[in-house]
C-alpha cells in the first residue's frame, strides 16, 4: 500500500486565520487512485519546523504533498527550505513559469516585473517543475533517493491558494501513478438519518462483524447529514470491488430500511427535491424557530424552483395568526410551540403558497425561553399533505446550543417530510 502525508505550511493556519481546505481535496484525490493518507499535519513558517515536519513525513510515507509558503515575500521560505532539505546546489530559472508569471501580471498591469516577481520563477535544481498556470508560484516535485529514508518517496510542493493547488492535483496524480504501482481503493458511502450513531452501531453490529476482511467500515456522524457509513474495499479489481460493495449495501438495507436516504454526497434536501420533481409536486415552508434555514436548505439545490415555491417566516405570533391563519385561541391554550400550532402553520402555508405539501417548524432554539415542560431544544414539525390532512411529530434535543438546535430542527424536519413522501 502506497501511503501519503499531507503537510500545510503557514502560521495563518495554526492561528486559525484561514481554514485549510486544501488537505481534504488532496486527500480525496489521493484516495481515488489508491494512495492511503495516513497523516495530515500543519507547521509554522520557520526553517527548523518545516524541515522537522517534512522529514518526519518522508520517513513515514511514500508520498508527501506540501501546500503553502511559496509566495514572493520574505516570510515564504518553503521553496528555499525544501531545496536545502533535498541537497540543491543552486537555484535555476524556469522559463515556462516565468512566461506564465509575465502573462498573469501583465494582464493586471503589473509590468515591468519586480525582482520579487521574477524570483518566483527560480527553483532549486533538485526539483522538477510542475507549471502553475493559474498563479505565479511554481509547483515542484522532488524525487527522494531510496537510501535516504529506506523506501521510495516523492514529495510535491503546491501553492497554498486553494484554486491553484486544486488545479495542480491532476498532474500530481499522474506523477504518482508513474512512480508507483497502485492498488485501487473503492468506496461506497451510505447516507442514513434518524438512528443515533451508537444505536446504529448496535443495530448493525452483526452485519459489521460479517463484513469481509478487505472491507473497512467508518462512521461519519453529522447533525445535518445524519450518520454516513463509508465502506472501503482494498486490493481488488474494479468490477469485483463494486460488486462486493453493492452486495453488502443490499444486506444493510434489509436491516435499517428507510433510515437509508441516499449515497455519496446526497443530502436530505437533494433527495427530497428529486422525489418531488419525479412526482411533479411542490412544497412550501412555514418557519418559526428555524428562521429561514429550512428554506435555505431547499434553495441550496440547483433546480429547486421546479418544486419549491417559497416560505413564510412567522417568528412572531402575529405573523402566525395573520399570514398563516393560526387560530389565536390555539396559541392562547396550547402555546406557539405545540402540535396544534404547528399543524395549523403547515396547513396555512400550503393554502397561502398554493403547494401540494407544506412543512412547518415551531420550537425553542435556546439558550433561553425553555420551561420544564418545553425545554430549549424542543421543536414541533408538521407536514400538510395534498389531501388536506396534516401529520406532526415532536423532537426534543435537551440542548441550549442555539445554532446546533436550529440545524437539528431543520434536518429532522426534512427527514420527517422524506418519510411522509415515501408513504405517499
Amino acid at each position: 500500500m502506497v501511503t501519503a502525508t499531507i503537510c500545510t505550511i503557514g502560521d495563518e493556519i495554526l492561528i486559525g486565520q484561514i481554514v485549510d481546505t486544501n488537505s481534504s481535496k488532496i486527500s480525496t484525490a489521493l484516495n481515488s487512485i489508491g494512495v492511503k493518507v495516513i497523516s495530515m499535519v500543519s507547521t509554522s513558517d520557520t526553517e527548523e519546523d518545516i524541515i522537522n515536519t517534512v522529514e518526519t513525513a518522508l520517513k513515514a510515507s511514500n508520498v508527501v504533498v506540501i501546500t503553502g509558503g511559496l509566495g514572493p515575500t520574505k516570510d515564504d521560505i518553503t521553496k528555499k527550505t525544501l531545496g536545502k532539505l533535498t541537497g540543491a546546489t543552486a537555484d535555476v530559472e524556469n522559463k515556462e513559469q516565468l512566461e506564465i508569471i509575465t502573462k498573469i501580471l501583465s494582464a493586471r498591469g503589473m509590468v515591468p516585473l519586480s525582482p520579487l516577481n521574477k524570483a518566483q520563477a527560480l527553483v532549486p535544481n533538485s526539483c522538477k517543475v510542475i507549471p502553475n498556470e493559474f498563479g505565479t508560484a511554481p509547483c515542484m516535485e522532488f524525487e527522494i533517493p531510496e537510501e535516504k529514508y529506506g523506501h521510495k518517496a516523492v514529495m510535491f510542493s503546491l501553492p497554498g491558494v486553494p484554486f491553484e493547488a486544486e488545479a495542480a492535483i491532476p498532474k500530481v496524480l499522474d506523477s504518482i501513478q508513474a512512480h508507483f504501482s497502485l492498488d485501487k481503493i473503492f468506496h461506497k458511502t451510505i447516507c442514513t438519518f434518524g438512528i443515533p450513531e451508537s444505536t446504529l452501531a448496535q443495530r448493525i453490529e452483526q452485519w459489521e462483524d460479517n463484513l469481509p476482511t478487505n472491507i473497512h467500515l467508518a462512521y461519519l456522524p453529522n447533525p445535518i447529514l445524519g450518520v454516513r457509513l463509508r465502506l472501503s474495499i482494498y486490493g481488488v479489481d474494479e468490477k469485483t470491488g463494486l460488486q462486493e460493495l453493492a452486495e453488502n449495501q443490499a444486506s444493510l438495507e434489509k436491516i435499517i430500511g428507510n433510515a437509508i436516504y441516499g449515497e455519496g454526497t446526497d443530502s436530505l434536501q437533494k433527495v427530497i427535491g428529486n422525489m418531488l420533481k419525479e412526482k411533479g409536486e411542490t412544497i412550501g415552508v412555514a418557519e418559526s424557530c428555524t428562521g429561514g434555514f429550512l428554506a435555505s436548505l431547499f434553495t441550496s439545490q440547483p433546480g429547486s424552483s421546479a418544486y419549491f415555491y417559497g416560505g413564510i417566516i412567522s417568528y412572531d405570533n402575529s405573523v402566525k395568526i395573520n399570514a398563516l391563519g393560526v387560530d389565536p385561541a390555539v396559541i392562547e391554550k396550547y402555546g406557539a410551540v405545540s402540535q396544534e400550532c404547528a399543524e395549523q402553520m403547515a396547513a396555512g402555508a400550503r393554502k397561502a403558497l398554493g403547494t401540494d405539501y407544506a412543512i412547518a417548524t415551531t420550537g425553542i432554539a435556546g439558550p433561553d425561553g425553555g420551561t420544564p415542560e418545553k425545554p430549549a431544544g424542543t421543536v414541533w414539525v408538521a407536514v400538510a399533505l395534498p389531501d388536506g390532512s396534516t401529520l406532526s411529530t415532536r423532537f426534543c434535543f435537551n440542548s441550549t446550543r442555539r445554532n446546533i438546535n436550529i440545524e437539528r430542527f431543520a434536518s429532522n424536519a426534512l427527514n420527517f417530510l422524506r418519510l411522509q413522501l415515501i408513504k405517499q
